[in-house]
């Protein structure tokens, strides 16, 4: 079970490679990937016999070659793996078992739902479209841009992991699901230096984690022993900590409950977060990103000067690590445990697809979805996904002995704020307000005040569109 689990996490983590990198509209990240930035793609580095091999033995079950073998993916990237990098195992089998064969439409970021209502409402709707970013959710489908999965994919059956199957639980209107979920991934990891732990005297946050001891208690008491104004030493930087911090409450801003959305914004969880947060900044704890032309310094790790980089996992995912230290230097943990909820909470991401309104091949894009499903359990893929790891990304044994602990943490009690899909003018205004206290160190009932009676508006004609359109 463990070489499992172990196992799962390595195809998860190699299949949201092309899907995650670009990401981070949500928490502040670049988000200017366009298709001229994308287009560069030919021939992949193919399988060798062996894995192909391995891919031809994979049981489908009773399924058969598809009639119409070509799915049409809407995105700002292609699911079709760049020039010299490896083909999935998912779309090889994909490919091979099934005829299939993914035709990319290309988008960029800003136009992708413009194209995306342009095509459906002129009958040429594509098949699929990414739903990682949770924006897909419920509004783009209240507004009748996407259709469910049911139909064409069985929620039941054993295929999908416990943590994609709980994430796909969260997005239902009206009984039927309209994202489906392969995986779970960390939102969040906490990544450091072991150099500037040993040197600073701290304690190692992974032997935290493995005594049960990595809460937010000990990692404010850690942030305060090295935080030092005058040696211009900070606790962390990044622009993913704020709504990942407070999902470990197990609550988030905006979600899902009985089929309707719900505000959040006022429980005493989130305000119990904001206030933690507020303290940190008014200790003068996080690095002052005004002081820093609201820019990142990721290189700050290496020097020992900033001691987290909360980031998605796709920050590991680059070919230069430097910026965080050599690679027997770079650690990560998950976010801390909250010391006062039932459950250890994580803000999970997830490799995720929606099926888009009037799609014209459903089926060949269940059959896609059924093999991402397939290689998460398929005990082949694991050579191809560690020997990547390793060569391209220069991943250490304590590293990835760390990522299937976070992975099995996440799995188990997975957490996502659908705030980023409620209309976009109010999803913006929740998302800044998330970091007030962080960033500007504004208390929390002043910024609640202020988006409390707008964020309920929205949530009560979100419900409204919901009881008469999907009861």
């Amino acid at each position: 079970m463990k070489n499992l689990k172990r196992i799962t996490a390595f195809i998860s983590a190699l299949a949201m490679l092309g899907t995650l990198s670009g990401c981070g509209a949500a928490d502040g990240g670049d988000t200017t990937t366009t298709a001229e930035t994308t287009t560069a793609t030919t021939a992949p580095k193919e399988l060798d016999e062996e894995d192909k091999a391995a891919v031809a033995e994979v049981d489908i079950g009773d399924d058969e070659k598809l009639e119409n073998g070509t799915i049409k993916w809407l995105a700002t990237y292609d699911i079709n793996p760049d020039k010299g990098k490896p083909k999935l195992f998912a779309l090889e089998l994909f490919e091979t078992q099934y005829g299939g064969k993914v035709e990319w439409i290309p988008t960029t970021w800003e136009n992708r739902y413009t194209d995306l209502s342009t095509q459906v409402l002129g009958g040429v709707a594509p098949d699929l479209f990414p739903a990682q970013e949770f924006d897909t959710f419920p509004s783009k489908v209240i507004d009748g841009m996407f259709q469910p999965f049911d139909d064409y994919l069985d929620f039941d059956s054993e295929l999908w992991p416990a943590g994609a199957k709980k994430l796909a639980e969260a997005h239902v209107l009206g009984g039927k699901h309209y994202v489906a979920p392969v995986n779970t991934d960390s939102k969040c990891l906490m990544i450091y230096n072991q150099r500037t732990i040993e040197e600073n005297g701290l304690d190692d946050p992974a032997e935290l984690l493995e005594q049960d001891n990595w809460t937010w208690d000990t990692f404010r008491q850690m942030c305060l022993d090295y935080c030092d104004r005058e040696e211009d030493k900070f606790a962390y930087d990044s622009w993913y900590f704020e709504t990942q911090f407070l999902l470990t409450t197990g609550v988030a801003p905006i979600s899902m409950e009985d089929g309707l959305v719900k505000n959040n914004i006022d429980s005493a969880e989130i305000e119990r977060a904001e206030n933690f947060m507020y303290n940190l900044k008014k200790d003068d704890l996080p690095l002052p990103k005004a002081e820093f032309n609201w820019t990142e310094q990721p290189q700050r790790i290496s020097e020992g000067k900033t001691l987290f980089w909360p980031c998605a996992t796709w920050a590991l995912w680059e070919a230069d690590l430097s910026k965080f230290g050599a690679p027997e230097e770079i650690r990560f943990v998950p976010m801390p445990r909250d010391p006062e909820a039932d459950a250890y909470y994580l803000p999970a991401n997830m490799d995720a697809y929606a099926l888009c309104k009037g799609a014209s091949n459903p089926e060949g894009a269940a059959a896609f979805i059924k093999c991402k499903l397939i290689a998460e359990n398929d005990e082949n893929s694991i050579a191809i996904t560690e020997k990547q790891y390793r060569e391209d990304y220069g991943w250490t044994d304590e590293m990835f002995e760390m990522w299937y602990k976070v992975r099995e943490l996440t799995d188990a009690n997975p957490v996502v704020s659908i705030h980023t899909g409620i209309p976009t003018e109010v999803s913006a205004i929740v998302d800044d307000s998330i970091k007030q206290a962080s960033f500007n160190g504004t208390d929390w009932a002043t910024t609640r005040a202020s988006i409390s009676e707008l964020t309920q508006l929205t949530v009560d004609e979100l419900n409204e569109k919901i009881k008469a359109n999907f009861s």
